[in-house]
């Protein structure tokens, strides 16, 4: 007996429906949850269950069927030999785990000629390393004892019948008769001498079974094959059946597309020049190929861990096979290798796998090439495997690897959302400081349909005037601003709309004096007449401008004309400097002001009251009750009582 309750897998779920059921054992599928160890193509801890029962027989006296499986998978351990996972005993039944696996006799009708040839070279070279290399017989070979993992690789079971080559003899083949495969048995084998040829002559029985429905010429050299296998390895004489190994030498097995597929299986043992020489024509050489047996068997091969790593690969090879053909290809750009549909079922796989490969090499590889795959994975697959990996490398230390880790994230935010990609509480920080005074149907149309076009042909949200043709009186109106009524009433709403009326706009042939065109004199609602003192020889020229409410409109455009352009060279030779505009450094001369003057702000006066001074006795700090009205700096007061913008006009 072997294992027991304890040893079982923990998270391991069974499914109830069996995949197979033979003699000896049932097969089911199962999932390990939470596990990524045992995983082939699907990646969620998907692995294959054999519960077996006692057997009645000669050869199962000391051990079952299942448990001489399950020692046999444990001690002789090869690439191409199912592998051992786990066994345990459960109350009578014993349970073995592997890797998830199907039987050949359910998916062999799908497998493509090209799949079958490199099948049969892994069950060969399975076989070549048992009687080699560990000195033992199958005893057993046939379609029944041949399993398909999730990638499609063809792998080696039923080792129930294993013994070794001391312990082959002609009564164990007897005892072993009944629930061997009929076909693949000798029937002379009891007469024979020579018992160590038992496998050759079931190889070749197989090659039969399995291209049974296609033809000759479906793979290079099969017809010469099939012949030799008749003729060689179902010999009569069972010494005259050649080595396995010598079988591998067929040409069969050594045509371009198994050649290829030999030199990834074997990459570890090539040569620099000879991987770089490989590397530059694989993908030329695989175009005449099936796109789907190359994805499905070579698919995991081209990114493996020691492909991605080769410098020629990750040149001529990777981009092309990490970008799903496109159709249209746009600025000269090559297209991938796989169409879509293949790319999904059989890369994507891949590439969810890899992502939790902790290889800063890889990640960076998957990185550089991110965008050109996103689009393959669903949203559940984006949010629930691919984010949390890119989330743990923005937290590495290699800042190459971060920098390229955000640059993937942002390509997530369009598609899952910046909810699900940055996490946590946002605001809305900025807005949009586009003018509104177009709507958005109009923004997005000028944006696709930009082209350049006069002033005139584009959209404008205000109308366009013509000088020439528009006339004077309704050019006035436009420019008429309404004037805020009088805080003090002293202006009527009626006077009000007369003055706004007044305003002129001056062609450019009136302004040709200015020395600098384009300063330009703009005359307001309030402003008529600017009254000029024209006396060269005071320090300071006055501009005093007053707004008449008695003058009358009939004033010509000529004379005022005039007066404006008397008045700015006048103003411009006795500014000796620019600070002379500031408010506070001008100076004016109240006694020339004449008493027939009209005061506009005569009624503006406030009346302010003198303040009641309270008198307190024996107090010295009259300085701080300064009134707010007193502008006089104190000296007492606190630095930061005086902050402000400061007075900087004449620094």
């Amino acid at each position: 007996m072997m294992g027991n309750e304890n040893s079982q897998l923990n998270g391991l779920e069974i499914e109830e429906k069996a995949v197979e059921i033979t003699d000896f054992w049932s097969q089911y599928q199962a999932t390990i949850k939470d596990s990524c160890r045992y995983f082939s193509l699907k990646s969620d801890g998907s692995v294959s269950v054999f519960k077996g029962e006692a057997a009645l027989g000669p050869l199962w006296a000391v051990s079952t069927p299942l448990e001489k499986f399950s020692n046999n998978l444990l001690k002789y351990r090869h690439p191409c030999i199912v592998r051992y996972i786990s066994a345990w005993q459960q109350r009578s039944t014993l349970h073995l785990a592997t890797e998830y696996v199907q039987p050949l006799s359910q998916v062999l009708m799908t497998q493509t000629p090209l799949q079958i040839c490199i099948g049969l070279n892994n069950i060969l070279r399975a076989l070549v390393f048992l009687h080699n290399q560990a000195g033992m017989s199958h005893n057993n070979i046939c379609v029944s004892a041949v399993y398909i993992t999730g990638d499609g690789q063809w792998k080696l079971g039923g080792l129930q019948y294993l013994c070794s080559y001391s312990e082959l003899t002609a009564a164990y083949l007897k005892h072993a008769r009944i629930h061997r495969y009929d076909k693949a048995v000798d029937p002379n084998e009891d007469s024979y001498m020579i018992t160590t040829k038992v496998d050759q002559y079931s190889f070749a029985v197989l090659v039969e079974d399995v291209y049974r429905n296609h033809k000759d010429d479906d793979v290079p050299h099969l017809k010469e094959f099939k012949r030799y296998c008749r003729d060689y390895l179902q010999h009569d004489d069972p010494a005259q059946r050649p080595d396995l190994s010598v079988v591998l030498q067929h040409n069969f097995f050594n045509h371009e597309f198994i050649s290829i597929y030999k030199f990834l299986n074997f990459l570890p043992l090539k040569t620099e020049d000879e991987k770089s020489e490989v590397f530059s024509n694989i993908l030329d050489n695989l175009q005449c190929y099936d796109e789907e047996t190359v994805a499905k068997q070579l698919g995991g091969l081209l990114l493996s861990r020691l492909t991605m790593l080769d410098q020629t690969a990750r040149k001529a090879v990777i981009p092309f096979i990490l970008k799903p053909k496109n159709e249209r290809t746009q600025n000269g750009e090559h297209t991938g290798f796989f169409s879509l549909s293949v790319f999904k079922e059989h890369v994507k796989p891949r590439l969810m796998q890899l992502f939790g490969v902790r290889d800063s090499q890889i990640r960076t590889l998957l990185l550089t090439h991110f965008s050109k795959f996103v689009h393959v994975f669903s949203h559940e697959e984006l949010s629930q495997h691919i984010l949390p990996e890119l989330l743990l490398g923005i937290k590495d230390t290699d800042d190459n690897l971060v920098a390229a880790t955000l640059t993937c994230l942002s390509e997530l935010v369009p598609i899952l959302g910046g909810d699900t990609v940055i996490g946590g509480k946002r605001s809305k920080f900025f807005t949009d400081g586009r003018p509104n005074s177009k709507s958005a149907s109009e923004n997005v149309h000028d944006q696709k349909l930009f082209s350049p076009k006069s002033l005139r042909d584009l959209p404008c949200s205000e109308n366009i005037y013509n000088h020439e043709e528009i006339e004077q009186q309704t050019y006035e109106k436009i420019l008429t601003l309404n004037e805020r009524p009088s805080p003090v009433g002293g202006e009527s709403i009626e006077d009000a709309a007369t003055e706004t009326t007044i305003n002129k706009v001056e062609s450019e042939d009136d302004w040709s004096d200015w020395d600098n065109t384009n300063r330009q004199l703009t005359i307001v609602n309030t402003v008529e007449t600017i009254n000029v003192d024209n006396d060269e020889q005071k320090h300071n020229e006055q501009i005093n401008v007053l707004h008449s409410l008695n003058e009358p409109q009939s004033v010509k455009t000529t004379a005022s004309t005039t007066l404006l352009q008397k008045a700015a060279l006048e103003a411009k030779k006795n500014i000796l400097d620019i600070s002379e505009l500031d408010i506070k450094n001008q100076k004016i001369d109240y006694s020339k002001k004449s008493s027939d003057e009209f005061d506009f702000f005569a009624d503006m006066k406030p009346i302010i009251e003198k303040p009641t001074i309270v008198p307190i006795a024996q107090h010295n700090m009259i300085d701080d009750l300064s009134s707010k009205l007193n502008f006089v700096p104190n000296d007492n007061h606190d630095e930061d009582e005086n902050e402000g913008w400061g007075d900087t006009w004449n620094d």
